[in-house]
Formats: structure tokens, C-alpha cells, sequence
């Protein structure tokens, strides 16, 4: 009898449909009268949940509700020079190219204002001294490298690249002041995979995320996802994928959102988006 010598990365446990529904479901109760999403319930809607709603129901895959009340709810903010950042383009982008509302003055709109922050060191945005509820001074031109890609734009890749690879440290991973950070590693990779990098060479980075993989505990959800995403950039699995299941079903709460730990923690759709990507990249949904 043969030997299946990938049976170590494959969960043993498959979600069903109705897990899906429950999941669609508290997403979409999260659908407020303004056309986005809060996970609060409470008027008004916030731009980066609602990234986080539609990005998860594409995963589960589940089509969402009045989705011209969603991109109306974008294009206003445009049109009223709200959402004219990094941030707020990268939404509107994501979500109105989701839901197939990607009109042509949206990209010269999105191009002109990316590429007019694009800072000295050839990433966009700041990246000294980020605001502390910024997990990775990465993360701005990883947004702004997805609009760009998204909108079909052209820019100059390599200075790009030099950005990112200014933050690689000894140990393979990637940071600002001298030490790696998981979250920037993820980003790296992230913008690597959009720039054609050939990660078959970031032998240490590859190392990096392992010996993360290896040497800590999950304790919160963002964790595992730059965890697990950082490794499928790189091409790899996760090497225990029960373990990675288990914590994130314990993630989850009555209702069908996730929290962000196993045993506290309130629901929220940036947490939920975290859930299903990684519960789809280790093969379980």
C-alpha cells in the first residue's frame, strides 16, 4: 500500500455548506442601510470592513447583497473627495473591481493619486514613524502596488522592489530599526508575488516564516494569517494544518463571525476575512 507523503499538510476536518451560509450570513447582517459594512451594526459604514466583507465572500464564495448600494456607497465618497488616500483608494478599488464597477475615470483617478505619494525611497506613502496601529511600514505600498496592478498601470517595478528588499534582515525576514516583524515579512511577500519576484530564492525568508511557524503559539488570528499567507506566497503549506484549524474554529463565535483569540474577543470582519483565507489556503474550504 502506497504511502501518501503529503498527508502531513492536509487537514482531517472539512467545514460544510452550512458553514458557509452561517459565515454569509453574519457578513451580511453587517450590510448596513448606507450600502457598506461595520461590524458594529451602527451607522456609518466603514470603508476597510467593508473590503474585509467582500473579499470574504468572494472565499466562501457567496454573492453580495444590493451590490449597487455598495458601490454607490464608494463612489460617493469619491465624488466628495472623502476617499482620496492609500487607504481609501485601495478600498473603493477592491470592492468596485469585485463587484464589477470599475469604470475607466475610477483608474485615472486611482493612478493619479497613488502615484503622487510615492515617497523618496520608492515606496509609496509614509514609512518612518508609522502611526502605531500600523502593523508594518510595508503596508501602504503593498496597497499601493495592488491598485496599481489592479487598474493596469504602469511604474517602475525595480525601484519598488528596492524598496521592500531595503527592510530584509539577517534572519530572512523583513522590518524597520534593525529587527523583523511577521507582519512586514507577510507584506514583502505580498508585494514580491505582485511584482513577479522569483521567490525560489528567498531561501531565508522561507526559513524566517518556518522557525515562526515552529517557535510560536498562535495567540491571535492577524498572527496565523501573516503567517500562513507569507508561507503561500513563498509557495509552501503550513506543516501542521489541524493545529492551524483548530485555533481558528475556536476563533469562532456564535453567529458565525470570528474574534480575534480563542477564548475572548467580540466578532469582527477584519478577524472573519483572516478566518476564511486561511481556512481556504489550508484546503478547507
Amino acid at each position: 500500500m502506497g504511502i501518501d507523503l503529503l498527508d502531513e499538510y492536509k487537514t482531517s476536518y472539512r467545514p460544510g455548506q452550512s458553514f458557509r451560509q452561517e459565515v454569509a450570513k453574519y457578513i451580511e447582517r453587517c450590510h448596513l442601510e448606507d450600502g457598506g459594512y461595520f461590524f458594529a451594526r451602527v451607522p456609518p459604514s466603514g470603508g476597510l470592513d467593508t473590503y474585509f466583507a467582500l473579499r470574504s465572500l468572494s472565499i466562501l464564495p457567496v454573492k453580495p447583497d444590493r451590490p449597487q448600494a455598495i458601490a454607490r456607497f464608494f463612489l460617493s465618497g469619491i465624488a466628495e473627495g472623502v476617499i482620496s488616500g492609500i487607504t481609501g483608494i485601495f478600498q473603493a478599488v477592491e470592492v468596485l473591481n469585485e463587484i464589477g464597477w470599475m469604470a475607466e475615470d475610477l483608474r485615472n483617478y486611482a493612478r493619479q493619486r497613488i502615484m503622487a505619494v510615492q515617497n523618496k525611497a520608492g515606496g509609496f506613502g509614509a514609512y518612518e514613524d508609522v502611526d502605531l496601529e500600523v502593523p508594518s511600514e510595508l503596508q501602504n505600498t503593498y496597497r499601493a502596488v495592488r491598485v496599481l496592478k489592479t487598474i493596469g498601470a504602469d511604474f517602475d517595478k525595480e525601484k519598488v522592489n528596492g524598496f521592500v528588499f531595503s527592510f530584509l534582515r539577517p534572519d530572512g525576514g523583513y522590518g524597520a530599526r534593525g529587527y523583523s516583524t511577521l507582519a512586514s515579512t507577510f507584506y514583502a511577500t505580498e508585494i514580491y508575488k505582485l511584482l513577479g519576484v522569483d521567490v525560489e530564492k528567498l531561501n531565508g525568508t522561507k526559513d524566517y516564516l518556518r522557525t515562526i511557524e515552529e517557535n510560536t503559539e498562535a495567540q491571535f488570528i492577524e498572527g496565523l494569517y501573516w503567517s500562513t499567507m507569507g508561507l503561500a506566497n513563498l509557495g509552501m503549506k503550513p506543516n501542521r494544518p489541524d493545529k492551524v484549524m483548530t485555533f481558528v474554529m475556536m476563533c469562532q463565535r456564535l453567529g458565525g463571525g470570528f474574534s480575534r483569540a480563542a477564548v475572548m474577543g467580540i466578532p469582527t470582519l477584519e478577524n472573519t476575512f483572516c478566518a476564511v483565507s486561511i481556512l481556504r489556503e489550508i484546503g478547507a474550504l
